[in-house]
Formats: C-alpha cells, structure tokens, sequence
C-alpha cells in the first residue's frame, strides 16, 4: 500500500522487479575443473521502504509480490557461471516490464481518472569469485541497475498537461562478499551469500541469502532459499529508492 496522496506513483513500487532478482543458489558442479552453470529463478520479493520521485512528496511503500504478478507485461532473469578451476565468472540479467492502470483520486484530480504507467527495469550483475578453499569463495564485481517510468494520461490540471518521463534513472555499485557451501547429507547442498557495495551511486547497498539445494540429479538441483537485500540510491531532486526486499526464492540449476 502506498498512501493515498501519491497513489499515481504506486508503480514505483514495483521496481522491486529489479531485485528479483540477485543470485539463485548453485548446486555444486561433477568436479570438473571447466564447467558452466544455468540457474533460472524467481524472487517472490516484499518491498518496504520510501520513494522520491521529482518534486513529489515523499512516498511510504509497502507492497507484496501480487502487487507485482497483477501487472507483470514480461519478465526473464537468469543466472550463468563459468567455472575455471578455482576462478569463477557470473553474468546475471534480469529484465522486467510492466504496464500499470493507476486510479487518481478526487482530490487531486478534478474527478477520479485512471492514468497508465510503463515500466522498464535492468538489474544486471556481472562477478568473479575465487575458491579459497572448499567451502569458501571470495567474491566482487559490480551490479548495474535501469529504471524508465513513463506515464500518460494524466488529468489536467493538476498535473501536466502532456505524457512524460517520470524517471530515467541508471547507477552503478561495486561489491565484495564471500559465499559459502557445504554438503548436508547426499542430497542437499546448503548455500550462503552475502555482500556490501564499497564504492559506486548508491549511498547503502548490501545483501545477502541463504539456500537449501535438493539435488535431483549429478548436474541438476532445484533451489529453496530466501533473500534479504537493502538499497538506497538518490539522485537529488530527480529520484530517491531506499526500500528492503526480502522474501523467498525458487530456482532450478543446470550443470554442463
């Protein structure tokens, strides 16, 4: 729920899109030294926090995955590692867009109206890791993230008369962690993560997660886990996003 004043930048809140979206849990590999890893997933995410769009005041959040699923246009998000011996690579893109019918009430505009908003969001993560032993790996890289916001049908007044780009916002972190496996029996492989962003556009950034990993097969695993992860970027009189996503996530894993 966002409060009532601001009900035309509820879309904002969906943004959380973008979180669904850091690193699914990984099955261990056959124990080849070269291997590359798919692992597909989704964030069923909680948002909470606050949001500063332009001039507007700013906004209470508090919205739920179905707040998401209700307006979801298209979504894919992937998880891919190459391993080498002791170094590993990851790419992880995620892409989301959604197409929002958003009431206005009266007040403030002269009489309720609907409004439609488009959004289309990037989170993409690019890592390397390095194996410090055999339950511990070092890890940094950076995570780019887009937001574009687009809204038309505003009444007016009170607001301008023409579609416009509500935010057109890009920012860049750069993060060190470690994560952590360890074999809990023969079919299940526990996983944790955590980072913090050191340097880049947002003010504070960290994140972390824990899986549990049902082995299915040699190179195969469906992952159960859950995600807790904070992010406060601001752009001074454009836009502000310090919320908290948390919730679970599901994935499955792929060997090759």
């Amino acid at each position: 729920m966002i409060n009532q004043p601001c009900k035309f930048s509820r879309s904002v809140v969906l943004v959380a899109a973008i979180s669904l979206i850091s690193t699914a849990a990984l099955a261990q590999g056959a124990g080849k030294d070269r291997e590359i890893i798919l692992a597909p997933y989704l964030w069923a995410t909680a948002i909470d926090g606050t949001s500063t769009v332009g001039a507007l005041p700013p906004l209470d959040i508090d919205a739920s995955f179905s707040d998401l699923l209700s307006n979801l246009e298209m979504a894919f998000s992937l998880h891919t590692e190459f391993r080498f011996g002791e170094w590993v690579f990851v790419v992880d893109p995620t892409f989301l867009s959604l197409g929002i019918d958003i009431p206005i009430p009266s007040p403030p505009a002269p009489q309720p109206a609907t409004a439609k908003m488009d959004v289309d969001i990037w989170l993409v993560e690019l890592w390397g890791g390095y194996r410090l032993s055999d339950n511990w790996e070092a890890i940094g890289g950076l995570r780019y993230q887009n937001q574009d916001i687009s809204v038309s049908g505003l009444p007016s007044p009170p607001f301008p008369a023409a579609s416009t780009g509500v935010v057109n916002e890009n920012w860049t972190d750069w993060f060190v962690g470690a994560r952590f496996n360890t074999d809990l029996g023969a079919k299940w492989l526990l996983t944790w993560r955590a980072d913090v962003v050191f340097a880049g556009d947002s003010d504070t950034s960290w994140n972390t997660s824990i899986f549990f990993n049902r082995r299915i097969r040699e190179t195969m695993a469906l992952n159960l886990g859950y995600r807790y992860f904070i992010d406060d970027f601001n752009d001074p009189g454009s836009y502000r996003w310090d919320v908290t996503y948390q919730g679970p996530v599901i994935g499955y894993t792929w060997v090759f």
